[in-house]
């Protein structure tokens, strides 16, 4: 394996690093000498399925062989150009997003590049409020949406805002990031496995059929005012928050953007490129954004690449004027050659549909696991992104109370879905997620029907030992 001195790298990575997820006290170094399709290879050879796709990322797997060569060939072309300039691979990444993927549909106008979901979503918080000129805007509950200061402010869930989390918090400095200076309101999040306004699915819609959290939302916005509201941002599928919407939500929030006159921002960071066994996600639903936020997918990750796409209206308004906003990194022909690479490697090898395919093959597992494990209260999802949600018992009471509401103050070594990925990697492999009660399970798109019977098996191990030796010591 590797010739790195593995002793030597652990102790630069403990002594120089600054942490995020630990405390130095608790920080354990996981090294990782290279990666390969779904797996991550340790310096010893040991070699773990990641079904976490690392941040559910890496759509055509580790090192793609295309990606990787496009990549090498642009390197030999070019150091760096910043924004101002053309190159033939920032034309044709727009083209292939624009023409080739959205171009059966009649609302895709332009496409800025960035250099993160961040980025994106800061981008296209921006652009709404220019477009609108208006300051306000929606989110919901357990939304992520990314770290910097925009998106983080639109960011709802409390363990991941961007702030330090601590038992005392007035021993903190004031002002942490996460303010949002009333320019953000907050709607419910659609979790009919537990809605926060207490309402049970099958029996929240009124006489029109509207779901109960979409006609708060409605009420919401006219009670601000909606001439006020620039847009509402949502993720279609909710990523680190795991919340899986109802068949009809997105539709009629889509409608009520419509009725209410201000601009819907689907956030496709994570659900982009293929993952859900669509192109994007909203396409399950029938519907057309304003602006579309993306990142992770679009270069699977191989260099850091994000994008907003604008609807024809918005993209005529913003021709008119001179938009001052520079990113270094935007456009960068390196990373450009990579989206072009990524997306052609999709379309050629069909990975969309393959991606489709494999998720009715996912579904069939975990249905099959839900009806031998009591503790499985929910399977949602599509494509290779699916949830999983723990529940204590028929009641679908939440194993951690505090749910989707949980700082870093709870231990979380008493989370069920981390008890749950310490057990299957015995069985070398990564399986877990960021809700207390929630697995989120991802996989590239062409992923093998090994792998996934890998992945379930491991799961069933887990969950066997977590029933029965964890609910019933308790």
């Amino acid at each position: 394996m590797s010739q790195a001195d593995w002793k030597k790298v652990e102790e630069w990575d403990k002594k120089y690093i600054l942490r995020t997820f630990s405390t130095q006290e608790e920080y354990q170094p996981i090294p990782i000498e290279s990666t390969e399709g779904d797996y991550l290879i340790m310096p010893d050879g040991t070699r773990l399925l990641d079904c976490f796709n690392q941040l559910y990322c890496v759509n055509v797997g580790q090192k793609n062989e295309k990606v990787n060569q496009a990549i090498k060939e642009a390197l030999d072309r070019y150091g760096f150009l910043q924004d101002a300039y053309t190159t033939d691979y920032k034309a044709k990444a727009a083209k292939l997003i624009i023409e080739d993927i959205l171009g059966n549909e009649d609302w895709a106008g332009k496409v800025r590049f960035v250099s993160t979901g961040s980025e994106a979503v800061e981008t296209a918080l921006m652009i709404a409020r220019l477009y609108k000129n208006r300051q306000l805007v929606v989110t919901r509950e357990y939304a992520y949406h990314g770290f910097t200061k925009g998106s983080t402010s639109v960011t709802r869930l409390k363990g991941s805002r961007s702030g330090i989390t601590e038992t005392n918090p007035s021993s903190l400095p004031q002002g942490v990031p996460g303010q949002d200076n009333g320019l953000v309101a907050v709607a419910p999040s659609p979790n009919c496995i537990r809605c926060s306004l207490g309402h049970q699915y099958g029996s929240c819609h009124d006489e029109n059929g509207e779901l109960a959290c979409v006609k708060y939302t409605r009420r919401m916005i006219e009670n601000q005012g909606r001439e006020q509201v620039a847009a509402i941002i949502t993720e279609v599928t909710q990523g680190a928050g795991s919340v899986q919407p109802p068949d009809e939500y997105i539709p009629q929030i889509r409608q009520m953007t419509k009725e209410l006159d201000i601009l819907w921002i689907a956030d496709e960071v994570l659900t982009g490129f293929g993952r859900t066994g669509e192109w994007f996600a909203y396409q399950h639903y029938g519907v057309q954004p304003d602006i579309v936020s993306m990142a992770k997918g679009i270069s699977s990750s191989a260099i850091p690449a994000g994008a907003v796409v604008v609807n024809k209206e918005i993209a005529e308004f913003m021709d008119q004027y001179r938009w001052e906003t520079v990113s270094t990194y935007s456009g960068h022909p390196i990373a450009m050659a990579a989206v072009c690479a990524n997306i052609e490697h999709i379309m050629e090898e069909n990975l969309v549909d393959k991606s489709r395919k494999a998720g009715h093959y996912i579904q069939q597992k975990l249905i099959e696991l839900k009806s031998k494990h009591f503790s499985i209260g929910q399977v949602a999802g599509y494509g290779v992104l699916w949830i999983v949600e723990l529940v204590k018992d028929d009641k679908m009471r939440p194993l951690v109370e505090i749910d989707r509401n949980f700082t870093h103050e709870v231990d979380p070594s008493t989370f069920p879905t981390n008890i749950i990925r310490e057990k299957a990697i015995e069985k070398g492999v990564l399986i877990g997620g960021v809700m207390p009660n929630t697995l989120r399970i991802g996989l590239s798109l062409n992923v093998s029907k090994e792998d996934i019977d890998k992945a379930m098996d491991a799961l069933d191990f887990a969950l066997t030992h977590f029933e029965s030796k964890v609910l019933q010591a308790n």
